[in-house]
């Protein structure tokens, strides 16, 4: 049971429903459906889980020549045979997009099923393995919950969920070209064209800086829409301050020490936005009580 767990990749699902419930909160504001939310949170789940697993499958071969990934459950067959896995994956994932068509809507569920085609057929199987723009491309499909969560609270895609899908897609890459840039030789071994895997440490160390700058200035100029308000704000400047205080850092000294944290803080950056979102999202609910 914990092998299969594994598979889900726990951990990034919760970020993804963090991405679903902001975009959710932040379309629907204080006028929330529990039902469908519920079921947002649940069918996001389920399919995240689901193209996590398929992903293991496809994957096991340079999972097993990889450091960081040679324990999963595939490369040390203690799921056997691997196309268990794959059928784990693509039942997660068909009962995921069954249950968003016939209780959410259908556009919600042509969200998510977008998100998983992005994440398996174009990053994991199309990109991946054969182009450098690999993670600037497939990370699309870390936007596609937002879009999903707009979708399950209004039927459309707002503005609020179209920023935060632009957000999260500007994040992407920065974010995993720093662990990238840690773990440089591992992808070397697997012969993925990754950036940091194929450009010198210069170059590598500029496009991340470039890449966690613009995440930083856009998320504070999305204060100029009438999407979002003073508590969005006042966790944007903050947390953009840090992330181009850490950034600054790494361009004068790119190790593998400083990428490791610029790619933790990161994680906890998104997270905190997302967080912020949903507060501003909620504090005329707060006021009213």
């Amino acid at each position: 049971m914990r092998d299969y767990i594994q598979l889900m990749k726990l951990r990034i699902s919760a970020l993804l429903l963090l991405v679903a419930a902001a975009a959710y909160l932040a379309t629907s504001g204080p006028r929330i459906d529990p039902g469908a939310f519920g079921l947002l949170m649940l069918t996001g789940w389920l399919a995240s889980s689901g193209a996590s697993a398929v992903n293991h499958y496809i994957d096991r071969d340079i999972d097993a020549v990889m450091r960081r990934t040679s324990a999963r459950p595939l490369p040390a067959h203690r799921i056997n045979p691997a196309n268990r896995a794959l059928t784990f994956g693509i039942g997660l994932t068909a009962v995921s997009l069954g249950i968003a068509y016939a209780w959410i809507n259908p556009l919600t569920a042509a969200m998510i099923g977008l998100g998983f085609a992005v994440y398996v057929g174009v990053y994991t199987l199309g990109l991946k393995r054969t182009h450098v723009s690999n993670i600037v491309i497939g990370g699309f499909a870390g936007s596609c919950p937002a879009l999903a969560g707009s979708a399950a609270a209004a039927n459309m895609i707002s503005l609020p969920a179209a920023l935060i899908a632009l957000l999260v897609f500007l994040w992407t890459p920065a974010h995993f070209w720093a662990l990238a840039f840690r773990s440089r030789e591992d992808y070397r071994r697997a012969g993925l064209p990754m950036l940091p895997a194929v450009t010198d440490t210069a170059t590598s160390a500029r496009a991340i800086a470039l890449s966690s700058a613009l995440v930083a200035l856009a998320s504070i100029a999305f204060v100029f829409t009438d999407a979002f308000h003073d508590a969005y704000f006042v966790a944007a400047v903050a947390l953009g301050a840090i992330l181009l205080y850490l950034t600054i850092q790494f361009l004068r000294e790119p190790t593998q020490e400083r990428a490791w944290a610029g790619y933790r803080f990161s994680g906890i950056y998104l997270a905190l936005i997302l967080v912020a979102v949903m507060a501003d999202a909620l504090i005329p609910l707060a006021l009213s009580l």
